[in-house]
């Protein structure tokens, strides 16, 4: 009887231990588990639009100032210029010591297309916009709407549209002419 209580405690001895060393596996699974389940998220550029940016960005200063026309003004015929899939068309001509820039809608306009009067807009070096609407079958003046770089680009970055004025960049041509 008392080999059988040895035996029997060495039995329950052995169990104990090959137990709790499965325990404290199981336990450092879960938390290894744990630790690298969690998913990271990857670092994205910040698509924030900036003055600088702007400046320095030809064509994204032309898509910005742009994109603020169709979706902040109330200037009316700036929306037949709205189809982002055809693109625009800007062209730059020099006017009393600041350019003027006439946009057209889609990007491969051609002369014989542009029969009405386009928009177009006026940048000053003080950063100054000023969007012109000729008002069709109206002999009152051209609609007028002033603005700055810098709220166009406030007001697009707090609105998170950036990715969209970016994206534009592709879909217009520019056309610079000389006196």
């Amino acid at each position: 009887m008392k080999k059988t209580l040895v035996f029997g405690s060495l039995i329950l001895l052995v169990l104990l231990i090959l137990g709790g060393g499965w325990a404290v596996s199981q336990q450092h699974t879960t938390q290894t588990t744990t630790a690298t389940t969690k998913p990271t998220k990857p670092k994205r550029p910040s698509k924030r639009l900036t003055v600088t940016e702007l400046k320095r960005h030809e064509k994204l200063r032309y898509a910005a100032i742009i994109y603020y026309a169709l979706k902040y003004t109330k200037l009316q015929r700036w929306q037949e210029a709205s189809d982002f899939k055809a693109g625009w068309q800007v062209e730059v001509y020099p006017h009393h010591g600041h350019p003027q820039y006439l946009v057209w809608p889609d990007k491969n306009v051609t002369d014989q297309d542009k029969n009405l009067e386009p928009n177009r807009f006026k940048l000053t070096a003080k950063e100054t916009v000023t969007y012109n609407s000729f008002i069709v079958h109206s002999f009152s003046k051209d609609m007028t709407q002033t603005t700055s770089l810098t709220k166009i680009a406030a007001t697009i970055s707090h609105h998170h549209k950036g990715r969209a004025v970016r994206q534009m960049v592709p879909n217009l041509t520019v056309k610079t002419h000389h006196n």
